[in-house]
Formats: C-alpha cells, structure tokens, sequence
C-alpha cells in the first residue's frame, strides 16, 4: 500500500532524487522548496500522488502550513524526510558567529521544527518514519566546515535520542550520515576565505576527505536509504556511500587507538599521583 511522505529541500541534491524515488516506487509526495516553481517539472504526471508545496524550515507558520496541507489532501503523513539544509565553508576562527547560527537554525532546528510538526499524529496512530539526512560531517569534524559539522552532530544526537524515545510507540527514526555525493552540494557553499596560516588541502589530506571531487552517484544512495528505512527493523543510523564508510572507519580507528593511549586517564588511574588540594 502507498504511503504519503514529506520530503524537505526537494529543489535539487539528494532530495530531489529522493522524491523522484518515491513517486517511482508509486508513493504519494509532498515535495517541499523555498521555491515551489522549480518542483513543476517533478510534479508533473504525478498530480493525484503528488503536491508541491513552498517551505522554509526556518519559518515556523510555513511549517504549520505545509503539515495542514498534506493532512487535507492525503489523510496522514506517514513519513517525515528532513533534508533541507545548506553547508557552510571556513575556519572557525574566520567565520562569524551570526554564520553558526544560521548553521544551527537551518540544519538543526529546523528539522527539529518538522519533527515535532509531524510527531503528534504519529504517536496518535503509533505508526510513522522520520528519516534525519544527517553527514559523515557529523561523524568526524572536518576542518573547515566546524559550523556545518557541529549542525549535523546536533541533529545526530537529537535523532538517536528521540529513536530511543520512540522506539516503544512503534515509529522508526533513521539518520542518514551521507558521505560525498555527486549533486550541487559542493557548488552551493557558501563562506568566508581562510586566514593564510590554515592549508586546508593539507588538513584535508590528514582528515581523509581530500579525494572527494566527484562523489557517489545520489540516485544508488537514495535506493539504499528507502530500502534500508522501509525494511522491518530500520537502522538507527546508516553512513551512505563507500567513501564516507572509509573515512569514518579511520576515524573510528583513530579515536579507539587514541582511547587506548589514555585509558589510564579515563579510568581516573592518573589521579592517583595527581597532587591533594
């Protein structure tokens, strides 16, 4: 049976694919943009299963808005995808504060805003998927997206603990850590230029990231993410594309030999030296 889902950033990029995806596996979409004129064509033959709808995710009455309207015209939401969201380029020390809360307010809050927009619905039915498109940037702080990274570690924490939550009403809350991707993502950063003591490519090479040029083809990415969230024990997380799964390995690796370096610290042994007072 089709089930009706809500997918956000619909305009280009992985969202875009993923509601191509949906309504060709014949579910019913509403596709969401700041600008509902570019969803035209997407929309286009697939009218009875498909509304295109203007949304900021920034802009609280717009959400109102949007849920209201997909409830009139298909019944329920089943499923809530947040995808909107933007990256951010520089330094920490050169981008600006107001920046990293533009970063919070469109990557983070924003999504919150949509889960709880869609929430009480689902706990009524005790039924619903939330799927959060998170980043292998919120795996590993990569240098020179600190705000983007510190955006999408707060919706990864906040999707492992509202799954927890969750979990016993019978919803399924997914987080799609996506590594690098061929769509516009790239292309559509905006930032500051760094200081002239930072070599980026250098940090880049240290981090993994710094053969990420092209990226993995969006619609296999897409595929495995609705396969993997509509099976009958969905993840709770899921790193997408083979090279964000190598990068976030090394790091993994990294931090396990680091923890083993300081296990004695951890477990609070050096204290016993440590002066009294």
């Amino acid at each position: 049976m089709a089930k009706t889902w809500l997918v956000t950033g619909c305009s280009a990029g992985f969202g875009r694919i993923l509601a191509e995806s949906l309504l060709e596996r014949g579910e019913r979409v509403i596709a969401t943009a700041r600008k509902p004129e570019t969803l035209a064509d997407l929309v286009a033959g697939h009218e009875d299963r498909a509304l295109a709808l203007r949304l900021d995710v920034t802009d609280l009455a717009q959400i109102e808005a949007v849920v209201a309207a997909a409830t009139a015209r298909f019944g329920i939401i089943d499923a809530l995808i947040n995808n909107a969201g933007a990256g951010y380029f520089g330094p920490v020390e050169d981008a600006s504060i107001e920046a990293a809360r533009a970063m919070m307010e469109l990557n983070y809050f924003g999504a919150l805003a949509m889960m709880k927009a869609v929430l009480p619905a689902m706990i009524e039915r005790r039924a619903g998927t939330i799927v959060n498109i998170g980043s292998v940037a919120g795996e590993v702080g990569f240098a020179g997206i600190g705000y983007y990274s510190a955006a999408k570690f707060a919706l990864a924490g906040l999707t492992e603990s509202l799954g927890a939550e969750l979990a016993p009403l019978g919803i399924g809350v997914t987080l799609a850590a996506l590594g690098p991707f061929a769509t516009n993502f790239v292309t559509a950063l905006t930032g500051v230029q760094p200081s002239a003591h930072y070599d980026l490519a250098a940090l880049a090479k240290a981090g993994g990231n710094a053969h990420w040029a092209a990226g993995h083809d969006p619609r296999l990415g897409a595929i495995a993410l609705l396969s993997a969230v509509q099976s009958p024990s969905p993840p709770r997380r899921l790193v997408l594309g083979e090279l964000g799964v190598e990068v976030v390995e090394l790091h993994q690796s990294r931090r396990a030999a680091e923890a083993v370096r300081w296990e004695a610290a951890s477990l609070l042994k050096l204290a016993d030296t440590a002066p009294a007072g």
